[in-house]
């Protein structure tokens, strides 16, 4: 096992890899820890050079080494484990990490999480594997990402009120965003400091929810700012080819997210169960429940 470090838990932790490797019956095994080779003064001051031994299973269920797997991820903060999720997203852009794949993840302290040695357990479902594979969170934050897409699929299982709803949230660059959009009502949202509108706040949850059966659509700034919600997408949409049935909503937003590359768009369908998430112009995802 790559962990070397001259202790005891060192030693535990290698152990416990390969019994809860068993038993779950994992298909990889993944250590994630500093890469030593690089110069210190290289690095950038919120990112780490980081380097993967990787195990994938093989016959008779043995764990065989590939290559290392190199990349940068942000310094985590507060033992965030977001840095890590975005190394399991590069494996799935790279095709090493497929839908339903077991992975037992172990840092150790050399990346900076608060952790002497961490072992977590991640299963890729096909929420997380397709999100991935159209590298979805590669221009905006992945805290914001998750939590709108776990928003959107909360709206599109339970509706509001006893009824299906159907809701739009445009993630982006707002000063891309706000000259597309028009504010139909008044801003519910319009007043309050931004440390008070953050969509990775759990405590606005039932607010967005609420005011998710406003028409129109949320506007998220890539930070995850809440801008405004029942605002009006004014932009042409002739040159949008969508399946047949879907509305307005749809169109706008895949029209929006055409204009302009770098926005993404979450879609509610109001039939209800359906989530669509726009990119440039098309359905990259779509999520059933």
């Amino acid at each position: 096992m790559p962990i070397e470090k001259n202790s005891d838990i060192s030693k535990v932790i290698s152990d416990a890899v390969a019994r809860i490797a068993h038993d779950i019956d994992a298909n990889v095994i993944l250590f994630i820890t500093k890469d030593e080779e690089i110069d210190p003064v290289l690095e950038e001051a919120f990112t780490l050079n980081i380097n993967c031994p990787l195990f994938m299973k093989g016959e008779h269920n043995l764990f065989i080494r590939q290559d290392d797997y190199k990349t940068s991820i942000l310094k985590s903060i507060d033992g965030s484990l977001v840095p890590i999720k975005e190394v399991l997203r590069e494996l799935v852009v790279k095709k090493i990490l497929d839908i339903g794949h077991k992975v037992v993840c172990v840092t150790d302290e050399s990346i900076g999480a608060g952790y002497t040695g961490l072992i977590f357990i991640f299963e890729v479902d096909k929420v997380f594997f397709k999100t991935s594979a159209h590298k979805l969170t590669e221009n905006i934050d992945p805290i914001v990402f998750d939590s709108v897409l776990n928003l959107a699929i909360e709206i599109a299982k339970e509706g509001r009120e006893g009824r299906h709803i159907g809701t739009a949230f445009i993630i982006g660059d707002k000063e891309n965003i706000l000259k597309h959009t028009k504010q139909m009502i008044f801003n519910p949202f319009a007043g309050y400091p931004e440390e008070q509108r953050k969509i990775q706040d759990p405590s606005l949850k039932e607010t967005v929810k609420e005011f998710s059966q406003l028409d129109g659509a949320f506007i998220i700034d890539k930070d995850g700012t809440i801008l405004t919600a029942g605002a009006y997408i004014n932009i042409k949409d002739d040159d949008i080819e969508l399946p047949q049935g879907l509305g307005t909503r749809h169109r706008s937003c895949a029209a929006l997210t055409k204009a302009e590359s770098d926005i993404l768009a979450i879609v509610v369908s109001e039939s209800g169960g359906i989530v669509r998430i726009f990119k440039k112009g098309k359905v990259v995802t779509k999520l059933t429940y």
